[in-house]
C-alpha cells in the first residue's frame, strides 16, 4: 500500500479493506447482514464527506476503530428496538436475542472497565449524556455547570475511551 495517503484513491482503500472491515464487524455482531450494512453505511459516509484524505495516521487503525464504533451503535440500536418490541403487545413474540451473546458481554464487560477508569464525574457526565439520553444544557442544569464544561467533559471522556478500546481493537481481528 501506498505510504502517501493523498496518492490513495477510494477505490484502493475500499478494494483493500471492505472485506477485512467486513470480516471484523461480522465478528463483533455475529450477523454478517448487519455487519455489511454497518460497513457499507461506513464507507458511503467516508465517500460522501471526504474524511479519507483528512485522516492522520494509519488508515487501517481509523477503520476499524469507526468499524468497531458503528458496531456498538448496531447494537445499541438493536437493543432499544428490542425494548420497543417487547413494550408493543404484538412484539411480544418478535424478539430477536443477540446472534453471538459471548461476544456481546465481552465487548460490554470491555465498555463498562474503560467507563470505570473515567474520573467519576466524568463518568456521570458521560452516562447522563449516552444512558439517560439527556442534552448538554439539561446536564449543565441538572450539575450547575456551564455546557461548555459538559461539552469538554463529554469530548475528554470520548478521548479516553477511544485509547482504553484501542487495545481490545486489534486483538479481535488479528
Amino acid at each position: 500500500m501506498k505510504e502517501n495517503i493523498k496518492d490513495i484513491t477510494f477505490d484502493d482503500i475500499f478494494n483493500l479493506y471492505y472485506p477485512r472491515c467486513v470480516l471484523f464487524a461480522t465478528k463483533l455482531l455475529g450477523n454478517r447482514w448487519d455487519a455489511e450494512e454497518a460497513v457499507q453505511e461506513l464507507f458511503i459516509s467516508l465517500w460522501s464527506k471526504g474524511k479519507l484524505k483528512s485522516i492522520d495516521g494509519s488508515v487501517k487503525s481509523y477503520l476499524f476503530k469507526a468499524v468497531f464504533n458503528s458496531c456498538i451503535d448496531v447494537q445499541r440500536k438493536n437493543k432499544i428496538k428490542q425494548r420497543s418490541e417487547v413494550d408493543s403487545p404484538e412484539g411480544q413474540d418478535a424478539i430477536i436475542p443477540f446472534s453471538n451473546p459471548i461476544l456481546e458481554e465481552e465487548l460490554e464487560k470491555h465498555i463498562n472497565d474503560a467507563l470505570m477508569q473515567l474520573p467519576e464525574k466524568r463518568r456521570q457526565v458521560f452516562l447522563m449524556s449516552r444512558d439517560e439520553g439527556l442534552s448538554y444544557r439539561e446536564i449543565a442544569q441538572r450539575l450547575s455547570v456551564s455546557e461548555k464544561t459538559i461539552e469538554t467533559q463529554i469530548s475528554r471522556s470520548l478521548k479516553q475511551l477511544r485509547t482504553s478500546l484501542s487495545e481490545y481493537l486489534p486483538g479481535l481481528l488479528f
